[in-house]
């Protein structure tokens, strides 16, 4: 017995049928979505300047590579002499407030 206002049972399924097919088709298209986004990311974060690999010559690369294959034993190379004199190291300007003339300001006074 069906009240008046109330829906029938063939309303209810043909109800839940269009549901689910609309459930569907939003489903697909998350998938779809989701697709062009991983594409979106792949495309904006691909390398740009490394397109063809095997044109590549990097020599600070190959430098590196045959260094180490030099260099097993871990020797220290003498630098060449530039003729120029040794350092004796950094001799730095006074920091601080500075006066007249060049010399140090008197004291800071709070007043």
């Amino acid at each position: 017995m069906n009240r008046p206002g109330e829906p029938t049972v063939e309303w209810l399924m043909a109800r839940i049928a269009a549901l689910q097919a609309q459930n569907r088709q939003l489903t697909e298209r998350v998938v779809k979505l989701e697709e062009e986004l991983a594409l979106a990311r792949l495309h904006r974060f691909a390398p740009r300047s490394e397109k063809h690999v095997d044109r590549i010559f990097n020599e600070a690369e190959q430098a590196t590579d045959e260094n180490q294959v030099d260099s097993e034993d871990n020797v220290v190379v003498a630098l060449p002499d530039t003729g120029l004199p040794a350092s004796e190291g950094a001799t730095g300007k006074k920091r601080g407030p500075q006066g007249l003339a060049g010399k140090p300001a008197a004291p800071a006074r709070r007043v």
